[in-house]
């Protein structure tokens, strides 16, 4: 077993979910269902956030079997750990990954946005790099069973070859709506060579930050020749849905909606595409970590996949601003957003 720490007792790592559910959306609850992963310690400033905690998801680990901690590095320098769940706000991510790096880990399941500026992914990606431990970021929607199936149905040709991907949600570009820029990648590939972006809005953010904006639109060209169309608010369908356009059909698909695939003017029966049971993406992501760990293949998302979606986040906040289209990597690397989800 694997023995993994929480840093930061928040939404996404505990309160989204209780043990009761499923298919829990939760770090606490993908580690307990998860049969490679045990919970061991947990660090979070607020007392009230570890009474929480404890009150919901003690029961459901074996009695004191999680340690408590105030701080991160208390917990780094007093547990022997294997996987670092990130979880803070992200403009304390950039701190913290640098006290995890320092420790003796292997892995690194870090929250969305990854960093505040493209010099701060590059910094914690070097310092990864040095260490050989995987780092992989929580584009939650991505381990959507059905999605990881279509990932490969369509990658060996189910439509022939993909011409575009349309991706539909709004919100801040790098703290909610870079979800659906990660489902655009999954299915026209992880290479982006420039962005068109429009954003709108912000807001008052301490010094030295910009407000984060949220998305309008975007588009993002592919080396491969796919070009991406992000939509914002106004899409005409749900947030985290994506179309994919290929030569011999079409797929509509989404973390939350059901899957439509059409090729030759007819739909297909999905009961031929051996789409996969729902589960917990949190289960699914641990789980393709331990793999890693154990010898198998990268996790999806992990180094070159989260630095394709960063570049492509960062590049429509600079489209916008400049009123250019960027080519990646973007040049402006000290750019410093405060996104905070």
């Amino acid at each position: 077993m694997y023995r993994v720490g929480i840093i930061g007792l928040g939404s996404i790592a505990a309160r989204y979910s209780t043990p009761d559910d499923e298919y829990p959306y939760c770090h606490a609850g993908g580690i307990r269902l998860c049969d490679t992963t045990e919970l061991v310690a947990v660090a979070d400033m607020s007392a009230d956030r570890q009474a929480d905690f404890k009150s919901t998801w003690g029961p459901g680990f074996p009695d004191n079997s999680i340690k408590y901690y105030e701080t991160d590095v208390q917990m780094l320098e007093s547990e022997k750990l294997d996987i670092v769940a990130v979880c803070v706000r992200g403009p304390h991510h950039f701190e913290v990954m640098q006290n995890v790096l320092r420790a003796d880990i292997k892995a690194i399941f870090l929250e969305k946005p990854a960093g505040c500026s493209l010099e701060e992914v590059d910094t914690m990606t070097a310092g990864a790099d040095a260490k050989k431990i995987s780092i992989v970021v929580d584009y939650t929607r991505h381990w959507g069973p059905h999605l990881i199936r279509l990932q490969s149905l369509i990658k060996d040709g189910l439509i022939g070859e993909v011409q575009s991907v349309i991706g539909y949600c709004g919100g801040g570009v790098l703290s909610f709506s870079i979800h659906t820029t990660d489902m655009i990648c999954q299915f026209a590939g992880y290479d982006p060579v420039s962005v068109t972006g429009f954003v709108e809005g912000g807001g008052n953010v301490p010094e030295p930050y910009e407000p984060e904006p949220a998305i309008v639109g975007a588009t993002i060209k592919f080396e491969n020749g796919a070009i991406g169309y992000h939509v914002g608010k106004h899409g005409v369908r749900g947030a985290f849905s994506v179309d994919v356009l290929g030569s011999e059909g079409s797929v509509q698909a989404g973390f939350y909606s059901g899957t439509t695939v059409q090729k030759g003017g007819n739909v297909i029966d999905n009961s031929t595409l051996d789409l996969p049971e729902n589960a917990s993406p949190f289960k699914v992501v641990y789980k393709q970590i331990t793999d890693y760990l154990e010898g198998g293949q990268l996790p999806h998302c992990s180094r070159d996949d989260y630095t394709a979606v960063n570049e492509i986040g960062f590049a429509t906040i600079e489209s916008a601003i400049t009123g250019q289209t960027i080519e990646l990597p973007c040049q402006n690397r000290k750019r410093l957003i405060y996104a905070n989800g």
